[in-house]
């Protein structure tokens, strides 16, 4: 086996780029992007566009025809083994002739990992790594659910420059602009949830659906967290059940005549135990996933926000900074949470619009990055 070359980087870079234009069609498959180059040029390339559909290995190897053989692939996720929704990548890759084989992240799904291996049992040159943090980082989401720990829990919120969520307690308050609400839908579309408090319901009526230019496979579910079941039937999430499902996780206290006017309307209750502050919030995401949720992006308010940070429940916070002061009387984004883990890693800072978006994760998602995403025989 040789190591990294020269345009190994550069070509997985493509390779991720193209990944990423599954994002909101694939999961729970993981978005993965390749490129075949034969003799210094792109001969193929693919992406896994959509749930069921070819993976990114095979659209690239058709892409390529005959010009495949004796070509090096770049992909960003080990080619799997196993039969799923469409046959095994990696003995198709071997049959179409493939010299050489550059991948980004190993998976660590016990049926469909081991690619790297077989390939390298069949003859073929494997070099793993190749811009392993970028790939890991791409396919965090789905690393994160193969090591035991779901579901993924991103939390978005949008603040002033002194952490305030809006102008007063209870008052719906416009805080970013034009741009950063595009990047908020698009953000949507790749998660499997959307979670929001009863307070931030009912301050702002939201619709907490994706309305961009990426339309999910399956819209996201709207999950209401509200103890005493206190959601009107005239809540626009009530009333635009045909957009979106809505889910309203309630405690064991919450009125029955309520369940039954919510229910009526479409709305799925679900009963969970009391937390300090209503719903215990590790009831609810424990529930979530065994309802299949994978994914879930929080959106506030503060008391949700300071339950899942406390809980060491979030692995991605977006944190939005709008250019305005709120002033002492503005409620606090992260409602005084006290610390639930040991510190965030910042991987991104963009400007959208006069907004700033600062991405972070945490040291536990950082460190699962690093595990998959790391050389062969690195420590």
């Amino acid at each position: 086996m040789t190591g990294a070359r020269a345009d190994d980087g550069r070509h997985m870079l493509r390779a991720v780029a193209l990944a990423r234009r599954g994002w909101g069609r694939v999961a729970p498959n993981p978005m993965v992007g390749a490129v075949l180059v034969r003799d210094g040029d792109v001969v193929g390339e693919g992406w896994h566009a959509e749930f069921g559909g070819p993976h990114a290995e095979v659209a690239a190897l058709d892409a390529a025809g005959p010009r495949a053989e004796g070509a090096t692939l770049y992909v960003t996720l080990e080619p799997c083994t196993h039969t799923g929704k469409t046959p095994p990548c990696t003995p198709a890759v071997i049959e179409a002739g493939v010299r050489r084989v550059v991948v980004g992240c190993r998976d660590p799904d016990p049926e469909a990992g081991g690619g790297a291996d077989a390939l390298r049992r069949a003859g073929l040159d494997v070099s793993v790594g190749v811009e392993g943090p970028t790939c890991a980082r791409l396919l965090a989401a789905y690393l994160w659910g193969r090591v035991g720990r779901t579901p993924f829990v991103a939390l978005k919120l949008a603040l002033s420059l002194d952490g305030g969520l809006a102008r007063e307690p209870g008052r719906r308050t416009a805080v970013t602009g034009p741009e950063a609400g595009r990047w908020v839908h698009r953000l949507r579309a790749g998660f499997d949830a959307i979670l929001v408090g009863r307070g931030t319901l009912e301050a702002d009526d939201p619709l907490l659906t994706v309305r961009g230019d990426v339309e999910p496979r399956s819209a996201p579910v709207r999950v209401i967290l509200d103890s005493g079941l206190s959601v009107s039937p005239e809540a626009r999430v009530v009333t635009t059940g045909t957009e979106a499902p809505t889910w309203v996780l309630c405690g064991p206290d919450a009125p029955a005549e309520r369940r039954a006017r919510l229910e009526k309307a479409g709305v799925r209750v679900i009963e969970l135990r009391a937390g300090p502050a209503g719903v215990d919030t590790g009831a609810a995401l424990a529930r979530l996933a065994g309802e299949g949720v994978g994914t879930v992006l929080a959106e506030g308010g503060a008391r949700v926000a300071r339950s899942l940070l406390e809980g060491a429940w979030v692995q991605r916070l977006h944190l939005l900074y709008a250019p305005l002061l709120f002033g002492a009387g503005a409620p606090a984004g992260f409602g005084g949470a006290a610390a639930g883990r040991g510190g965030w890693h910042v991987y991104d800072r963009r400007a959208l619009g006069e907004d700033t978006h600062l991405a972070l994760e945490s040291r536990e998602l950082d460190d699962v990055q690093r595990r998959w995403g790391r050389p062969d025989g690195a420590p």
